[in-house]
């Protein structure tokens, strides 16, 4: 294939190769009208990835160069939907099922190119957020800022979250379209969101070294410091947790012993 189209693997235009192609065309009775389809089977010369190509054209697809002779183009589409920048949070079982549903038709909504549901996705995230962790209000923008009272969020990341609140509202409210590179922009934000909350810590957990702050991990720790060698010895608490001791908070090893 001369032309490049996009891969959803590579995340751009690549080379790819037919695999399998069917054409159609048709006309109507005087030949006034006519269309063509064309469905192809292609796979990226790159990373070997498969897609569905979708092309149609008809007499009516035309524009007119600087000496009058006509320009014909054609529709095209790659299935299945991608999207052409930004990414799809990975591990998405470890999210809440109500805050997954939510995000997995606003990402289907965005690779749609439907960008005023994609806006109202995005809240709905929030919204959806704001549920799970049990913060009420009937404003938006209050239970926004609860999460950062409450200690979910930085301040930092409250404020963008606002900014989504504003689109989305934009989107809802005023059916105003947003611009599509700021909704990659809100895209991260929420992806970067629902990670550290749900996501990170059950990755790094058991594989790196992390602050304990609650007692039944404090439990498990101790127990992997106690072994035949230290059985009848005094040791003092800290002894026994050794270089162990820093994933502890000085108030939580006084209140844990």
């Amino acid at each position: 294939m001369e032309e490049k189209h996009f891969c959803r693997t590579c995340k751009g235009l690549r080379n790819h190769k037919e695999l399998h192609t069917k054409k159609l065309r048709s006309e109507d009775d005087d030949d006034f009208f006519i269309w063509f389809e064309q469905y192809s089977i292609i796979e990226c010369l790159g990373c070997e990835t498969i897609s569905f190509l979708k092309i149609y054209g008809d007499t009516e697809m035309v524009d007119y160069d600087e000496h009058g002779s006509p320009e014909y183009y054609y529709d095209k589409m790659i299935f299945p939907p991608y999207l052409s920048k930004g990414r799809e949070l990975e591990l998405q079982n470890f999210i809440p099922e109500n805050i997954r549903g939510i995000y997995i038709e606003t990402i289907s909504a965005f690779k749609a190119d439907l960008s005023i549901l994609t806006a109202g996705g995005l809240r709905a995230i929030i919204e959806a957020l704001c549920n799970h962790l049990k913060i009420k209000n009937d404003n938006l923008s209050v239970r926004i800022d609860l999460l950062h009272k409450k200690g979910h969020l930085t301040l930092s990341e409250s404020k963008r979250l606002h900014s989504i609140r504003f689109m989305g509202n934009d989107a809802l409210h005023e059916i105003v379209k947003p611009n599509k590179d700021h909704l990659f922009l809100l895209l991260e934000i929420i992806n970067h969101l629902l990670a550290n909350l749900f996501i990170n810590d059950k990755i790094i957990k058991g594989k790196v070294e992390t602050l304990i702050d609650n007692y039944d991990e404090f439990l498990r720790l101790l127990k992997t410091k106690i072994t035949v060698e230290i059985v009848e010895k005094k040791l003092t608490l800290l002894e026994v947790l050794g270089k162990s001791k820093k994933l502890l908070s000085k108030e939580n090893i006084l209140e844990y012993e």
